[in-house]
C-alpha cells in the first residue's frame, strides 16, 4: 500500500482488493476454523473412543473371573465395537488362554492369530507370535511354528525367540542346533533372571543328546 501517495487512494486500492479478494479471503477463514474445530472434535472423539475401549476391556477382565461364557459375551461386544484397538488384542490374548485351559487348542489358535493379524504395537506381536508358535510346536506342528519365528529378531525379545528356536531344533533330533540357540537365549538375558534355570536345563539336555550322536 505504501506506493500510492495519499491515504485516499491507500483506501480506494483497499475497497478495490476487498471487493476483488473478500470472498476467498473469507473462504480461507472459513474452511482454517473448520479444519481446527474438526480436528478437536476428532481428537475428543479418539480420547472418548479410547476410555470406551478400556471401559470394555475391564469388564471383560471381570466377566472372564466368572467363567468362558460370561467372557465370551463382553469379548464379542469389544471386538465388534473396538477391533482397531490394542484393548481388542489384549482380550483376545488373555481369550487364547481362557480356551487354553478349557483344553480348546483350536479356538485359542484363532484368537492368538486374530492378535497376531491386528496387533499395532511390536511388543504386542511378537507376544501373540511367540504363543502361537508355541502351541503349533506343542501340537506336533514343528515346520509351522518354525516358518512363523524364521527372520523375526528384536533385541527385548531375543531371548524368548532363541529359546524356542531350541525347542524347535530339538524337537527335529538337532541337539547341536538347539545347544547354540539356547547358549544364545542364556547370553541374551540377565543372570538373575528366575527363567534361566530352565534354559539351562534344556541346555544341558541338549548337549548330552548332541554327545550322544542321536540323530533325527
Amino acid at each position: 500500500m505504501d506506493v500510492y501517495k495519499t491515504d485516499e487512494e491507500q483506501a480506494e486500492a483497499l475497497k478495490r482488493w476487498l471487493r476483488d479478494n473478500g470472498i476467498s479471503l473469507v473462504t480461507g477463514i472459513m474452511l482454517g476454523l473448520a479444519v481446527l474445530f474438526g480436528v478437536k472434535s476428532w481428537s475428543e472423539y479418539g480420547v472418548r473412543s479410547h476410555e470406551a475401549a478400556s471401559n470394555l476391556y475391564l469388564q471383560f477382565q471381570a466377566a472372564s473371573g466368572k467363567g468362558l461364557d460370561a467372557a465370551i459375551k463382553e469379548y464379542d461386544v469389544l471386538i465388534k465395537d473396538f477391533s482397531g484397538s490394542e484393548y481388542a488384542v489384549l482380550a483376545s490374548l488373555h481369550m487364547a488362554k481362557l480356551q487354553v485351559d478349557k483344553g480348546d487348542a483350536k479356538a485359542a489358535r484363532a484368537h492368538l492369530q486374530w492378535a497376531l493379524d491386528h496387533a499395532q504395537g511390536e511388543g504386542l506381536k511378537h507376544t501373540a507370535r511367540l504363543r502361537l508358535a508355541r502351541m503349533l510346536l506343542a501340537d506336533g506342528e514343528v515346520d509351522a511354528a518354525d516358518k512363523l519365528i524364521a527372520g523375526i529378531s528384536d533385541p527385548s525379545f531375543t531371548a524368548l525367540y532363541e529359546e524356542l528356536h531350541g525347542d524347535i531344533a530339538e524337537a527335529r533330533g538337532k541337539f547341536a542346533e538347539a545347544h547354540a540357540a539356547y547358549e544364545r537365549a542364556l547370553a541374551a538375558m540377565p543372570e538373575t533372571l528366575p527363567g534361566r534355570a530352565l534354559i539351562e536345563a534344556k541346555r544341558d539336555d541338549a548337549l548330552r543328546g548332541a554327545a550322544s550322536g542321536k540323530t533325527p
